[in-house]
């Protein structure tokens, strides 16, 4: 018997508010036993300082707003991302989506 969970993709999304996604960060980064974080959220550089722990990926470097378009067009039944959306759509292993949709801090 294999326990749930172990043969999963190493990864934690998180999806917010910036101070939010901050807050939770701050006050959990130790404890997160999944060493690559995708987060999506606006102003991706301020979550950089958590680099040195985790491998960290956000929606865009270049922008400080991670915009967001209505989902149901694309089948979704809520607010989604550039990033998201390219994750979806993409091909591949979920770390070359990561790679493709989103980047490294």
């Amino acid at each position: 018997m294999t326990p749930v969970g172990t043969c999963s993709p190493d990864v934690l999304f998180i999806t917010g508010h910036t101070g939010y996604v901050e807050s939770y960060l701050r006050s959990a980064v130790r404890s997160i036993p999944e060493k690559t974080i995708v987060i999506t959220s606006c102003m991706g550089q301020s979550f950089k300082k958590y680099a040195a722990r985790k491998e960290i990926y956000v929606p865009d470097l270049k922008k400080p707003l991670c915009l967001l378009r209505d989902g149901r067009p694309y089948g979704f039944d809520f607010e989604i991302s550039d990033a998201e959306l390219d994750l979806y759509n993409s091909s591949g292993t979920i770390t070359e989506r990561i790679q493709t949709a989103y980047e490294r801090l």
